[in-house]
């Protein structure tokens, strides 16, 4: 198994899978779903397209310079919004024609590929224990203008994937065909998957929702992202009233419920 996992991880095979992959029509045609109204498009309101201008914007200037960028988004507890969010984020740099990877890391209770629509395997986990291969594992959802990397079989320890050399690997082989990378984390006060990515990961994203998480529970999770020496670029604050208009308050609303 350590040979088929060499195999699948070596740069060659990378660099063929992508070639394939840009020849590849998917079928992007989505399932019908709750969060499909959540999905970033240009028929979002115009204050949710706003706001995730903004944010693609902050991210931009916050992690200069030509090379990729590996953006990961987590929060104190589940329930915060953080996998709506870091679709949307992806989504966002799609729309101004960057290629992006957006990958699936929360390993315990994925729900990336459930709000997209696609199927969750095969994906990360079977291609990091080499049971099947990158063309396989992404999918390529142009109506979105993104790439995806579900999560695939949920492992019984997803601890030991994240922390492997495969791992190491493959995010520096994707480097090479993405201008960012967009990685779905878990809560970092439930497990600590998401103090591991840090070596991968240039800068963070902690996801709030107000009303909900804890003051307590936000300073623990920076705490605990600063000792593994995490960059955290920001804050997104989830479920803001926005008094002005009844409407678009309770579009983010809807938005922060995971």
């Amino acid at each position: 198994m350590v040979q088929d996992m060499d195999m699948v991880m070596a740069p060659e095979r990378i660099n063929r899978a992508m070639k394939l992959l840009r020849k590849k029509k998917r079928n992007t045609k989505t399932r019908n779903i709750n969060s499909k109204r959540l999905i970033l498009s240009s028929e979002s309101p115009f204050l949710v397209q706003e706001a995730y201008k903004a944010l693609r914007t902050n991210v931009v200037f916050s992690l200069p310079g030509s090379d990729t960028k590996v953006v990961g988004l987590t929060s104190s507890e589940p329930g915060s919004g953080k996998s709506i969010n870091a679709v949307n984020l992806a989504i966002s740099f799609g729309q101004i024609g960057k290629k992006v990877l957006l990958i699936e890391c929360d390993l315990r209770l994925p729900t990336v590929a459930v709000k997209l629509g696609i199927k969750g395997q095969p994906g990360l986990t079977d291609l990091l224990t080499g049971e099947t291969t990158l063309g396989a594992a992404i999918r390529k959802l142009s109506k979105y203008g993104i790439h995806v990397l579900p999560a695939g079989s949920i492992p019984p320890e997803p601890t030991v994937l994240l922390e492997s050399q495969q791992m190491q690997t493959l995010i520096n082989g994707l480097k090479k065909y993405y201008q960012y990378i967009i990685i779905d984390l878990p809560p970092v006060t439930t497990v600590t998957d998401a103090a591991i990515m840090s070596r991968h990961i240039d800068g963070f994203l902690l996801v709030a929702r107000n009303g909900t998480s804890e003051h307590r529970a936000i300073n623990e999770m920076m705490s605990t992202l600063h000792l593994a020496g995490a960059n955290i670029i920001g804050f997104v604050y989830n479920d803001v009233s926005t008094q002005d208009n009844h409407y678009y308050g309770k579009y983010y609303k809807s938005y922060a419920k995971k």
